[in-house]
């Protein structure tokens, strides 16, 4: 980093203003040449100036510092969280001590890491706009890194479009920046095939997720491959090809089971439910969410997921004393507020079991169908606008049924040719 840039760092890191730093030493339209790096400062200035910012110089020698964020890096890529906070403790006490420019940005661009896996998405939002105050000081591996996370924040939050156009940037930098770690690449490439998924571009989630699934085989990074294989598996699925999905769901579930992944395993069980039911082995697949509600615990969300797939099955089947039986049970985990997808499905449901009273058209029309819509929900619009339209064909309002079933075969249709 160049003299000028640095200056500037820590006169923002100490809340400085220009007139305060340069009182008696330079002018401020001097400082703020500096600060651009339009000029260069005798080192009488560069020693004053150091002064008055309470840094002792700013030529230091980082070599050790850089190693052990690229060991905070690692552990925080294998989730291996202890080892994560005894680097984090030593980086912090190191970063005092340095006037280093490079370093001091690399820790908070890979902090955001830190703060992805802890959830703490406000600090995130808050540390990337600070962040991005310094873009036109980062190198081009900085701003891999910087586009990297900000596309995982994006993803965290919901906005895929924006997640990829972040991803996008970040695999131009990964090659401008010449990045050797294979592990970030792959770890890339996993970030890809799920936004991608999340857009419903299946065929391009497959490719990135196998290309991913390659490298992380190569390290042996079994946690993540299991990940993957369960992605992968969700994308098959997603096509209909049925005997793929099956095939990474059970390499997934040998993994996660053998590594004791047990949260993994909740959701490749759920995932073979998934697939067992479009397969038409009904008994096969609420075994297997049986297993997925047993795996789950505390995880609320997660046992909502199988309780609303079992009342979905239990349903087809017509077995209704089952239905009423895990109903409620569904419902009292969520609200309009709390979950609303899965409380407007499991509402849809009580309708069905009640003959679907007066109001149950209204409540698809004004409160399901526009939630899924807004939200982005393709493939439950298209589900749910088909059992209005079935609803239309039993009481004989056609016209009605003829739009909505059409509505929904061609949102199937679109899906398939991603």
């Amino acid at each position: 980093m160049n003299i000028g840039s640095k200056i500037r760092f820590h006169r923002q890191k100490k809340n400085l203003t220009q007139e305060e730093l340069s009182k008696g030493i330079i002018s401020v339209s001097y400082l703020s040449k500096l600060e651009n790096n339009q000029v260069v400062p005798s080192e009488e200035i560069i020693h004053l100036l150091c002064e008055r910012l309470g840094v002792s110089s700013l030529q230091n020698d980082e070599q050790e510092l850089n190693k052990l964020l690229e060991k905070w890096n690692r552990s925080l890529l294998w989730k291996d969280l202890e080892a994560a906070e005894s680097f984090h403790d030593e980086i912090k006490k190191r970063l005092n001590e340095t006037d280093d420019l490079t370093p001091q940005l690399l820790y908070k661009i890979l902090f955001i890491r830190y703060q992805l896996i802890h959830s703490d998405l406000a600090s995130v939002r808050t540390n990337l706009a600070r962040i991005h105050n310094h873009y036109k000081e980062l190198n081009d591996t900085l701003r891999f890194y910087y586009h990297r996370y900000k596309g995982n924040y994006y993803y965290a939050v919901h906005q895929y479009d924006n997640a990829l156009k972040e991803l996008k940037e970040a695999e131009t930098y990964y090659v401008l920046g010449s990045v050797t770690n294979e592990e970030e690449r792959a770890d890339l490439y996993y970030l890809f095939s799920l936004v991608l998924t999340r857009l419903n571009m299946y065929r391009l989630a497959i490719y990135y997720g196998e290309k991913s699934l390659s490298i992380f085989q190569g390290v042996y990074f079994q946690q993540r491959c299991a990940e993957v294989h369960l992605l992968l598996g969700i994308c098959y699925r997603r096509i209909r090809y049925s005997e793929e999905a099956l095939k990474h769901y059970e390499w997934a579930n040998f993994i996660s089971k053998s590594i004791n992944y047990n949260s993994l395993t909740s959701m490749v069980e759920q995932n073979l439910g998934y697939l067992k039911s479009v397969m038409n082995k009904s008994e096969e697949a609420i075994q297997h969410y049986l297993r997925s509600i047993e795996l789950k615990e505390s995880d609320v969300e997660g046992k909502l997921n199988s309780i609303l797939a079992l009342v979905k099955e239990y349903y087809k089947l017509n077995r209704f004393n089952q239905v009423r039986y895990w109903l409620p049970k569904g419902l009292a985990l969520c609200s309009k507020e709390v979950f609303p997808g899965k409380y407007y499905q499991l509402s849809y449901y009580q309708y069905a079991l009640d003959d679907f009273p007066a109001d149950f058209e209204h409540f698809m029309k004004e409160h399901i169908l526009p939630y899924f819509k807004v939200n982005g929900e393709q493939l439950l619009y298209a589900e749910y606008s088909k059992f209005l339209g079935q609803y239309y064909q039993g009481v004989r309002r056609y016209k009605n049924a003829a739009f909505h079933l059409k509505e929904s075969n061609s949102i199937y249709e679109e899906m398939l040719s991603l």
